[in-house]
């Protein structure tokens, strides 16, 4: 009971203020109200007017003409409720939300009284008790008006979690992809993406590679169709560089490069893979970027 009590204090959230959501609201509910009322007349609202039985036409211009002023009235109090939200130091709370929701049922009502008093008076029809008249235009007009505007902030609340899922979606996986290498075969097919820092080496296979990476400190290695010339290309932005006609190296897990010989290789920090060789066609180039590191 507290907690829903300290909530009531609380600032309504953003979205509900917003201009484009306030006329959103306003429209949808105007259009509700005149499809409804007219397709359902939901509790005699053909006759709580007071003024007797009408025509269908008659009656759609009465119901479009009563929607139409309400929300007129609507629109001038979200206005007034979005100047003041617009305040740096505004307190639009819960309860004062809901209040000022009330405040506009009253005028709702209210308004609807004096056109049915003022037609009446004018068509010369009967209108038996203005107070049961008032009271059946509140009745009205929260089940009528309720039911979108209901709808309305499911679906403000909707769109704002969704855009805010989305934006931490796009988030991680920005953050994620900058982090993975991800690799095509000769179609042009995603087969696998892996970590920068697990992808060990490349192996050539004739015309298919192996791709040796570790996951779990577990070494493995996936078997794909391509040249090392088309994956070459694809690493072409990465570290991962080609030091021999048969073997490509991710450069950043060099721990040792040794010479035996002739012959240059390169040990990773993963135990338990081979040395990589290095041939004297791309020697220079794999010297020129492990000197940074080096």
């Amino acid at each position: 009971m507290v907690e829903y009590s300290s909530s009531l204090f609380k600032k309504v959230p953003s979205y509900m203020l917003e201009k484009r959501n306030q006329i959103i609201m306003v429209l949808f509910v105007s259009i509700f109200a005149i499809i409804f009322i007219n397709i359902y007349k939901p509790f005699g609202s053909d006759k709580w007017i007071g003024v007797g039985d009408i025509t269908d036409t008659m009656y759609f211009v009465w119901s479009t003409l009563l929607v139409t002023i309400g929300m007129l009235v609507v629109a001038a109090s979200r206005v007034f409720m979005y100047r003041v939200s617009r305040r740096p130091d505004h307190n639009i709370t819960f309860l004062r939300y809901i209040v000022w929701g009330f405040v506009e049922l009253l005028l709702l009502s209210g308004a609807f009284t004096v056109i049915a008093l003022i037609v009446g008076q004018n068509l010369k029809f009967e209108v038996h008790d203005p107070l049961n008249v008032f009271i059946n235009a509140m009745q009205n007009t929260v089940f009528i008006i309720g039911i979108p505007y209901f709808i309305c902030v499911l679906y403000f609340s909707y769109s704002e979690r969704s855009a805010k899922l989305k934006a931490l979606m796009n988030e991680n996986i920005g953050f994620k992809s900058s982090n993975l290498i991800s690799i095509r075969d000769s179609r042009g097919v995603l087969q696998l993406s892996v970590a920068k820092e697990n992808l060990l080496y490349i192996e050539s296979a004739d015309n298919y590679i192996c791709i040796w990476y570790h996951k779990n400190d577990v070494l493995k290695k996936q078997l794909m169709r391509i040249t090392m010339k088309e994956i070459s290309e694809q690493l072409a932005d990465s570290n991962i560089v080609r030091c021999h006609r048969s073997y490509m190296v991710n450069l950043d897990l060099v721990k040792v490069m040794r010479r035996e010989k002739e012959n240059l290789f390169l040990e990773l920090c993963v135990p338990g893979v081979r040395e990589i060789p290095i041939s004297k066609t791309y020697g220079e180039n794999v010297l020129r970027r492990l000197v940074p590191i080096a």
